[in-house]
């Protein structure tokens, strides 16, 4: 094997790794209640027509499990959780929403990963208290 393909090689384990490592589970209406019930959970709540203002930042949280949600395929969780607009990001606890960040009427989120982060952070400093 040649420098040239063994660079090549490498070159696709990275990319396959990154694309992979960083993938966000789609949950839906059947996994949705064991997903959410243990630990600090985000899930955001989104669409595919609205890709371009998807939460990118989603799995660069801390100290929580990531979930999306498609509301497309999940019509009923987008009911049971009045979710009226896209992205909308919702902090669980143990299966109970904790906070929620919804997008403006222009179909963005206005919360950042730092918000968001500092919600998750809040909620484990109050489990010591």
């Amino acid at each position: 094997m040649n420098i040239t393909n063994a660079l090549y090689v490498l070159m696709m384990c990275f990319v396959f790794c990154v694309s992979t490592c960083s993938a966000q589970e789609v949950i839906n209406q059947s996994n949705f209640k064991d997903k959410i019930a243990k630990d600090i959970v985000v899930v955001e709540f989104w669409a595919e027509w609205n890709k371009a203002n998807e939460f990118t930042e989603l799995n660069k949280l801390k100290d929580s499990s990531v979930y999306r949600v498609d509301i497309m395929h999940c019509a009923k969780l987008q009911a049971d959780y009045k979710i009226s607009a896209v992205p909308t990001v919702v902090v669980f606890d143990n299966g109970v929403e904790k906070e929620r960040f919804n997008a403006n009427i222009m179909f963005q989120l206005e919360a950042d990963k730092k918000t968001i982060q500092t919600s998750i952070d809040t909620i484990i400093l109050n489990k010591f208290q």
